[in-house]
């Protein structure tokens, strides 16, 4: 059984949290930023190519080869890609 931690530990593991969840939001927000400038490029891959990336990177994921924020970051993409295609296509 682990020992229980003291109160500034506690409290240190809080912060910790709390300036990595700042620093995820910061992150997402500047990238919102930048949207528009990754969608204005024509899409180069089919809807089955961008498909077969996602289950790559979901894969890479689960086996601990990529970062979370790394395929949270290329996931968008993928999803900003096809929701062009879709657009494209209506």
């Amino acid at each position: 059984m682990s020992r229980p931690r003291t109160t500034a530990g506690k409290r240190n593991v809080q912060q910790h949290k709390r300036e990595k969840a700042k620093a995820k939001q910061e992150k997402r927000a500047a990238r919102r930023v930048e949207g528009p400038e990754v969608s204005a490029s024509p899409v180069q891959a089919s809807e089955a190519e961008l498909l077969a990336e996602l289950v790559e990177i979901q894969t890479a994921v689960e086996a601990a080869t990529m970062s979370l924020e790394e395929f949270e970051e290329r996931r968008d993409n993928i999803g900003r890609q096809l929701a062009e295609i879709e657009r494209a296509s209506s």
